[in-house]
């Protein structure tokens, strides 16, 4: 087993002109999003993230500039904003219950992954399935031998609604949240 490979991101933008032009071409580490304060690079049996790009807002403002939020500790989601994040799962991490208030477009990239809802019913995905998760109770849980690499893009979403009760997330790490540092 080995580490997963760093990704390459481009950012493309605007110059003074208007004139289109590679604003960042960067190699980037999958840090551990367990990392209480500042993150560190994943180390071979540990989860890995890489936040590959936050806009600023829906609809996003390509005129101004960019934030690199890759190895800062963000919320998985957050209101108003889209987020594109590739997870490493490394093989027997136990799996981690969640509810994001989201709708996730989750993309296999390589590997096999079971995904767990909350009354235990599972589904196996390989290479190139994708997942829209819309709000529910979730885990994801490699029981394989190998990392498994899965590409997500998270949209805020309006809470799932139960008659006249809302559906909350559900509390995380502190290490996932953005005040993780401050606890």
């Amino acid at each position: 087993m080995s580490l997963p490979p760093t990704i390459r991101r481009i950012v493309t933008g605007h110059n003074e002109n208007g004139e289109a032009i590679f604003d960042s071409d960067a190699q980037l580490c999958p840090y551990n999003p367990m990392t209480p304060g500042t993150p560190e690079p994943a180390k071979e049996g540990e989860m890995g993230f890489v936040t590959v790009f936050r806009t600023a807002g829906i609809p996003d403002d390509n005129t101004s500039p960019w934030v690199d939020m890759h190895n800062k500790i963000v919320n998985l989601v957050e209101k108003g904003n889209a987020t594109l994040r590739i997870v490493d799962f490394a093989p027997g991490l136990p799996g981690l219950m969640h509810r994001t208030i989201s709708v996730d477009f989750g993309m296999v990239l390589n590997g096999e992954i079971e995904l767990e809802l909350d009354n235990g019913v599972t589904k196996v995905m390989k290479q190139h399935d994708i997942v829209v998760q819309r709000g529910t109770i979730h885990s994801w849980n490699n029981k394989g031998t190998e990392t498994v690499r899965m590409l997500f893009v998270l949209l805020p979403a309006d809470p799932v609604k139960v008659g006249d009760k809302e559906l909350p997330d559900t509390p995380l790490p502190v290490s996932f949240s953005k005040d993780a540092g401050e606890q």
